[in-house]
């Protein structure tokens, strides 16, 4: 029988990268990174950010959906967000219709 650790396994099933960002070239990819055009406030990604801490670091004025809707790049889990790059935390009344 083959010993494997919970670390190869989780590399295995291509979910290695839970709680952790993953390494990207963010260069391109900042540029490219979608925000409402009603946009007026933006938060940069930090290492380890998760959409809970983006929304605590800005006093809770938005909600999980308000987030992910001004944003239509981040997945509705919230596990692509890549360090560097620009998230919309505010927008211009009235807003999108989310």
């Amino acid at each position: 029988m083959v010993a494997i650790n919970i670390r190869s396994l989780l590399c295995i099933l291509g979910i290695a990268s839970l709680g952790t960002s993953a390494a990207v070239d963010t260069a391109d990819t900042a540029q490219a990174w979608r925000l409402t055009q009603y946009c007026n406030q933006t938060y940069t990604v930090n290492n380890g950010d998760t959409c809970w801490s983006i929304i605590a670091t800005n006093q809770n004025k938005v909600t999980m959906g308000q987030l992910l809707c001004w944003n239509t790049d981040i997945n509705a889990r919230c596990s692509n967000l890549i360090p560097g790059t620009q998230v919309c935390v505010g927008v211009e009344r009235p807003g999108p219709v989310c």
